[in-house]
């Protein structure tokens, strides 16, 4: 694991402080998984509104679903 530093509210790095190391590590575990979903969400988030970009580039452009599938299948 690696540290990052977080800002929190004075009573709340209190409780930290004082915490006993189980509840840090319990608190920690929660925190990261968290975290990791939210960031994920972002990117998840983003990468879906590239996505509905390209796909209305190329329908304005003419591309449909048949032209598509003949592309896809020259690949073949």
């Amino acid at each position: 694991m690696e540290q990052i530093v977080i800002e929190v509210d004075k009573e709340t790095a209190e409780n930290w402080r004082s915490a006993p190391p189980e509840s840090k590590q319990q608190i920690s575990q929660i925190i990261n998984i968290r975290l990791a979903k939210e960031l994920l969400r972002g990117k998840k988030e983003a990468l879906i509104k590239a996505m509905d970009r390209i796909a209305k580039t190329a329908k304005e452009n003419g591309l449909t679903e048949e032209i598509l599938q003949e592309i896809l299948a020259e690949d073949d």
